[in-house]
């Protein structure tokens, strides 16, 4: 088989996959402001999309933020029963069509509840984390400070110590060596008690 020809075959496989994805769609009429009406015309004209796909993925999206937004206990309940009416409207949608069966499309709720219980628990966990490096750096800088402050303190003391050590005259070391000189002097001077002066 070509690339052609298998470029073709993929593109069957895909508009069977969309058909059988679109039979699962329930219409809902819908009414937006005239506002939001242009801003969907402009982007699904700038990005060259359907305006319906736009919409639907974009209302998916929403539906997905909402549901993450209730509170867990009444999410975990409330993901059941979208399930369950998911299943029923897809048994109905089926019927109607004549087949057996119809494998829901679209998000399982379920599902997108424990991974929403896994992404608050990580959040959690980051908190935290963030928490404890800020209460290390915060104990950080305290301790910094309470050192800045008792260095001037001890600085000041220091100094005190040196002033009161310079202010005590060492003994000279030349002291023995001028007694000595003075004695040598003394020696050499005429007495005046010569008896020839």
């Amino acid at each position: 088989m070509s690339k052609a020809q298998s470029l073709i075959e993929q593109f069957y496989q895909e508009e069977q996959e969309r058909i059988a994805q679109e039979s699962t769609f329930t219409p809902v009429d819908v009414s937006v402001s005239s506002a939001d009406m242009a801003m969907i015309n402009t982007i699904s004209k700038r990005f060259n999309k359907d305006k319906n796909q736009l919409v639907r993925e974009a209302l998916s999206q929403a539906i997905l933020d909402m549901f993450s937004a209730l509170e867990p206990v009444e999410r975990k309940m409330l993901a059941k029963d979208a399930d369950e009416l998911a299943n029923s409207i897809a048994a109905e949608i089926a019927e109607e069509q004549g087949l057996d069966a119809l494998e829901v499309t679209g998000t399982n709720w379920v599902a997108q509840d424990k991974q929403c219980i896994k992404d608050e628990r990580k959040a959690e966990k980051e908190q935290q984390k963030q928490q404890e490096m800020l209460a290390q750096q915060i104990l950080a800088e305290q301790q910094a400070k309470a050192e800045s402050e008792e260095s001037p303190e001890a600085d000041a003391l220091t100094a005190g110590t040196q002033t009161d050590e310079s202010d005590v005259e060492a003994p000279s070391q030349d002291a023995p060596f001028a007694e000595q000189a003075n004695a040598e002097n003394e020696e050499d001077a005429p007495s005046n008690n010569s008896i020839f002066a």
